[in-house]
């Protein structure tokens, strides 16, 4: 169990507002995006790969995105980020997570995210830091 506490996300909420919407969803988007980059590697390192395909591998395809959800009201979040194969490679990332009847489990998502916790919070607090300094 991982255990952690924040503190000032109050104040940084009010500085994100000073900043206005637009303009702190790029800021969030951005340090997002940048603090998952060392999950993605994780992933990438960990990913099955097959010598014999011939075709697109998993590994290849896992990358970072990022979507602004205030206009939504069913998010209850400002930016989702999001890690992980495309769609083409779903099926295939879900059994090597999960195992099926005929393939044993080899996690690469969740452990890339749950080793990582600690640096993935470091640098999304410098970068959260930067953004807000250089779009003030």
């Amino acid at each position: 169990m991982i255990r952690m506490e924040v503190k000032g996300l109050t104040e940084l909420e009010k500085q994100l507002e000073a900043l206005g919407e637009k303009v702190a969803v790029k800021v969030l988007a951005e340090a997002g995006k940048e603090a998952m980059q060392i999950v993605s590697e994780d992933m990438r390192r960990h990913a099955g790969y097959d010598k014999e395909s011939s075709g697109p591998h998993m590994r290849d395809s896992i990358k970072v995105s990022s979507r602004n959800r205030m206009k939504n009201k069913r998010w209850n979040t400002v930016v989702t980020i999001r890690v992980g194969p495309s769609r083409e490679h779903t099926q295939k990332a879900l059994a090597q997570e999960y195992g099926t009847s005929k393939q044993v489990a080899r996690p690469f998502m969740r452990p890339a995210l749950e080793y990582n916790t600690a640096k993935i919070l470091r640098i999304l607090t410098v970068q959260i830091r930067e953004g807000i300094q250089n779009n003030r």
